[in-house]
């Protein structure tokens, strides 16, 4: 009985730690960025997309970001380019984001997996 309550409050902990460990990335700190991840044991992923054209990119500052996700099969998917708002000016300080996500296929194979791809337009 007390092994079955250490277990539970484990569980409860490390669910509490992975939703604010995802809350803090997906606060935005600046910068031109995207990642993803997954929640619902795999079954649905997410993306985000962030901009900030004052932000100096090697030199460049970003226009416009975008991501999307594709899949061959099981269904097959393909969101299209989702697109940040443009930024005004290469010292335009706002920070343009954009998150989504999708439900992944149930089946398995290298044709149902979805992929992420994401880029940036610069001025």
């Amino acid at each position: 009985m007390r092994r079955k309550i250490v277990l539970g409050a484990i569980g409860i902990v490390v669910v509490l730690v992975s939703i604010a460990i995802t809350a803090m990335a997906a606060s935005g700190s600046g910068g031109n960025f995207a990642f993803t991840w997954e929640t619902l044991l795999g079954s649905k992923i997410h993306g985000y997309v962030q901009i900030q054209a004052s932000y100096n990119d090697s030199g460049r500052h970003a226009r416009l970001g975008y991501h999307r996700f594709m899949r061959e099969a099981g269904p097959s998917l393909d969101t299209g380019r989702l697109y940040t708002t443009t930024a005004t000016s290469p010292s335009d300080s706002t920070i343009r984001s954009r998150e989504d996500w999708v439900w992944d296929s149930p089946l398995w194979g290298d044709k149902y997996i979805t992929k992420y791809y994401h880029d940036f337009f610069y001025f």
